[in-house]
């Protein structure tokens, strides 16, 4: 197999883990391969170590961004710089496995995107023993369906997608919440994706990294609540819009997917009047603060974990897709 991947990375002061990603894409067992790097006007170090790298191999190729593009618009501009047969999407901060473009080669065939679970790792490279999907979701393969639309189970970082798709793929909608979620919609709307069994990326988790959302440093216990609370209607407000977004896809002509799509976005726009307009969140506010007066430390977080699974539970029951 001779076919040209080309990877797109995007970079913004990524120098702490920048070489780590680099060396590991240079040591894929697959090398017939162009490595795309747009920057979007990193303030650190890191586009010396990129120009670095570039000196020495010239399957990389460095884009220095005039203005601050944003981590979206940075990915559309590196993806429409790619020449490649098959284009994979590459993080600055991440680890890829030897094999991951072999891998991935070998097992696409009819489908038009292919992509892995990833292993969670800490900011010193070590597996911290879960997986960014499977930990809690599930993998999914076929065309469209509603699991792909109501769960955000391909990353960015561990997919890989035939060339094909990007005259679809571009522009990224401005509206879209992440570029993956576009990626992964389109390809399952224009063909059938599939992934490996086997995790094909090392995704690491630190306090710093983009996708970590801004968190409010707050000692009060029911402020920080209140917060997970306000963080979670944006959540659902995102995903309405996403699903809002899918429907101006100009391939989308199958009525049973515009169908559940109108089902999902009815109830995610109703789900906050559901959950949060109900007495669930008052009252799991209430049962917290009787389990900080009443009960020793090393009990409050157990009991706090049955209350709040049991409402959950109550919650779900009701809502129903």
């Amino acid at each position: 197999m001779c076919s040209l991947v080309s990877i797109a990375m995007c970079t913004y002061n990524g120098e702490r883990f920048i070489k780590e990603q680099i060396d590991s894409i240079l040591n894929q067992t697959y090398q017939n391969f162009e490595l795309i790097i747009t920057d979007d006007c990193s303030t650190d170090n890191t586009i010396n170590i990129l120009n670095e790298y570039a000196l020495k191999d010239k399957r990389i190729i460095i884009y220095k961004n005039e203005i601050n593009l944003g981590f979206l618009k940075n990915f559309e501009k590196a993806i429409s710089l790619c020449n490649g047969d098959y284009i994979a999407l590459a993080d600055q901060d991440d680890i890829w496995k030897p094999i991951k473009l072999e891998a991935f080669l070998n097992n696409i065939k009819d489908n038009v995107l292919i992509y892995s679970d990833a292993i969670h790792i800490d900011k010193d490279s070590k597996e911290i023993g879960s997986e960014l999907i499977r930990s809690g979701r599930q993998l999914i393969k076929g065309a469209c369906n509603e699991a792909l639309l109501l769960n955000n189970i391909i990353s960015g970082n561990t997919l890989m997608f035939k060339k094909e798709l990007v005259k679809y793929i571009l522009p990224i909608p401005e509206k879209i919440s992440y570029h993956d979620i576009w990626i992964g919609f389109v390809a399952a709307t224009y063909g059938t994706i599939d992934y490996t069994e086997e995790s094909m990326t090392y995704y690491r988790k630190y306090r710093e990294q983009v996708t970590n959302v801004d968190k409010v440093s707050n000692k009060n216990f029911l402020d920080k609540l209140n917060n997970k609370k306000i963080r979670w209607m944006e959540i659902i407000d995102e995903r309405a819009q996403d699903l809002e977004v899918f429907k101006t896809l100009s391939i989308l002509k199958d009525k049973e997917t515009i169908q559940i799509l109108d089902n999902l976005i009815f109830h995610f726009k109703n789900y906050n009047n559901i959950y949060f307009n109900t007495r669930l969140y008052s009252i799991l506010k209430k049962s917290l603060t009787k389990i900080f007066l009443i009960y020793p430390p090393s009990k409050r977080k157990r009991k706090a974990f049955r209350i709040s699974a049991g409402l959950k539970l109550k919650t779900m029951t009701f809502f129903k897709l």
